[in-house]
């Protein structure tokens, strides 16, 4: 039994962002929460290209009415992403992160997230941070930039909203699950935004999710601001499937730059903080507001920055009564480099780290499914 869930952590491994070996066996034990025998099996035939119910059955010789009864609870359950084209679903492999990790938001259950936070400690920590090409990037609030008319059409979340053909609203998994572990803030819960294909499938996987208009998921963002939620996506300028709303009390990601000081390990927006100190009167609002540490007293009590820990999320600019701080462009040796696609980060990360498997954008993977349907 124990060959069989290495096998699946070494099958994991193989995509851009992997699933490590824990040097104390976290990762085996953490598989073994998530995937029964069977499962753990089926897992192993999966791949980053869609593959049909009848392609699985083959593999796994196998009756298709089982396989697919299988196929789909796995889907439910979040253990791989199931994509419908003209209503003929196909199954793809997935990473943890992000992925199988972000689909677990019905399965928080005292056992799993034990696993889960041993395993991110002992291994998975590194594979998520260890990466030249970060899988994150930082949305910056847009009324915060003086010069609107100089901000990038990648940093415009009206944009990806307008854009999107679906939009759907779920609960925070990070905030949700430390709820569950009686160590959570008061930050709202339902704010994470996916969109299109990620959109249908948690629909269609059974999640707290609700379909919402263009106009409410502005509004959403417009109250996430207020409260301080940091606005992030995937590190592409074009077809981004999600956009969260995250706080450093309980997400996993934005919690251990703060702590550990990396912050070069997330693409910040292309904006800084600026303070005027002639209008800056010390209050200390900004500081409080600023989940980075990039702001602190300086001579007087005014704000100082920091330029290394600034993420450029523009939430000090809101909390300023004094009109004193705005964003203003990063010097041009320090804009961030942000992947033209999906497809460009995955490609990097694959490139980066050596790995053997090709992870699809929701564009390739479609674009593959249409493919093989006109060949044949």
């Amino acid at each position: 039994m124990e060959d069989l869930y290495r096998k699946l952590q070494q099958h994991l491994h193989q995509l851009p962002c992997g699933f490590p070996e824990g040097p104390s066996g976290t990762d085996i034990t953490l598989l073994k929460t998530m995937y029964t025998p069977e499962e753990a099996e089926l897992c192993l035939l999966l791949t980053p290209e869609a593959q049909t119910v009848r392609d699985i059955a083959l593999k796994n010789k196998s009756e298709e009415q089982s396989t697919a009864t299988m196929l789909d609870a796995m889907a439910e359950r979040g253990l791989l992403f199931r994509i419908k084209v003209d209503d003929k679903p196909h199954y793809v492999l997935m990473p943890y992160i992000v992925g199988t990790f972000e689909f677990q938001l019905n399965r928080l259950s005292p056992e799993y997230n034990k696993a889960h936070n041993r395993y991110m400690m002992d291994a998975m920590g590194m594979e998520v941070f260890g990466s030249k090409t970060s899988q994150f990037r930082i949305l910056p609030v847009e009324t915060a930039i003086e010069d609107t008319q100089t901000i990038m059409p990648h940093e415009k979340i009206r944009r990806y909203i307008e854009e999107a053909r679906l939009i759907a609203v779920s609960d925070c998994l990070c905030r949700k699950k430390a709820h569950a572990e009686n160590r959570g803030c008061d930050h709202s819960l339902r704010v994470c935004l996916s969109l299109n294909e990620f959109a249908e499938f948690y629909l269609e996987s059974g999640m707290p999710t609700e379909i919402i208009s263009k106009e409410d998921a502005l509004k959403l963002m417009e109250d996430c601001e207020k409260e301080g939620l940091i606005a992030h996506t995937q590190n592409a300028r074009e077809e981004v499937c999600y956009i969260c709303n995250c706080c450093v009390c309980s997400c996993g990601i934005f919690s251990t730059v703060a702590r550990f000081n990396l912050h070069s390990q997330i693409v910040r927006a292309s904006w800084q903080c600026n303070v005027n100190q002639e209008l800056c009167t010390g209050c200390g609002a900004c500081m409080e507001r600023c989940a980075f540490g990039a702001l602190s007293a300086g001579e007087g009590g005014k704000t100082r920055v920091s330029r290394g820990k600034c993420m450029g999320c523009g939430l000090c600019k809101s909390a300023c009564t004094s009109g004193a701080i705005c964003l203003v462009q990063r010097e041009e040796a320090f804009q961030p480099d942000v992947a033209a696609d999906p497809q460009d980060m995955y490609d990097r990360m694959q490139q980066e780290k050596n790995r053997p498997l090709r992870m699809l954008s929701m564009k390739n993977l479609k674009a593959g499914i249409l493919s093989r349907k006109d060949e044949a």
